[in-house]
């Protein structure tokens, strides 16, 4: 049977997230905003909020050298050819600035449930201390991955023990949208990282950087078209 390539655009597609939203800069607050945090929050919180690094750097294709347990066989190419339609990294800007610009890159919509988006209680609480939103705290480790069938992709990264949730689809329009319930939140161009913006950095330079590198990612993944049978 002879095989073509199709764009994005107007084929409904399932979004997985892997790790856990804004995890990498929570546990990098833990470490350093540690004295603040003691006032209101028992150590035994903080040590664990710390110890969370081990959930970070499931995904080999998004961790440092050394960092990552490895997944090879998962992520060959031929996994990607078969199951996954394309990968964006998360960073800077956390979770819903990844939303953006994978849409954004894929020239695709995409409606996003907040409730499905995982997220460890850690976080949450260390992100309200500083009145940061988790959903824009740096998400390093953590990637967005399009498939036809969530669920079979989200099984088989659970036998390489990586955890990930189906977090929403994508659409035939460009509106990027998470759902809270019966609110309805169009996601924006611009989110200040809430990490960078706590550290007093330049959050736009990091934000361009991200973008560029990851549009780079978007390429090298064939994340603008998608293959299938006839």
């Amino acid at each position: 049977m002879q095989r073509r390539e199709k764009s994005l655009k107007g084929k409904e597609l399932d979004i997985v997230m892997t790790g856990f939203a804004g995890l990498y800069g929570s546990v990098i607050l833990a470490r350093e905003k540690y004295g603040e945090l003691r006032g209101r929050y028992p150590v035994s919180f903080l040590e664990e909020a710390a110890k969370q690094e081990r959930l970070i750097w499931q995904i080999p294709e998004a961790a440092p050298a050394g960092k990552s347990d490895g997944c090879g066989a998962y992520f060959s190419s031929d996994f990607f050819e078969k199951s996954i339609a394309g990968m964006y990294l998360l960073s800077e800007g956390g979770v819903f600035a990844g939303l953006w610009n994978m849409g954004k890159s894929a020239g695709i919509g995409l409606e996003v449930s907040l409730k499905k988006i995982p997220v460890k209680q850690e976080t949450i609480e260390i992100c309200n201390f500083f009145d940061v939103n988790p959903y824009q705290m740096n998400s390093r480790g953590c990637c967005l991955l399009l498939t036809e069938n969530g669920g079979r992709l989200k099984d088989r990264l659970a036998e390489c023990e990586i955890s990930s949730e189906a977090i929403g689809v994508t659409t035939g329009n460009n509106d990027r949208v998470v759902i809270n319930g019966e609110e309805r939140r169009f996601l924006e161009k611009h989110y200040e990282d809430a990490l960078a913006l706590l550290r007093g950095e330049d959050c736009d330079k990091k934000n361009e950087n991200t973008v560029s590198y990851c549009n780079d990612r978007f390429r090298r993944m064939h994340l603008v078209s998608v293959r299938q049978r006839d």
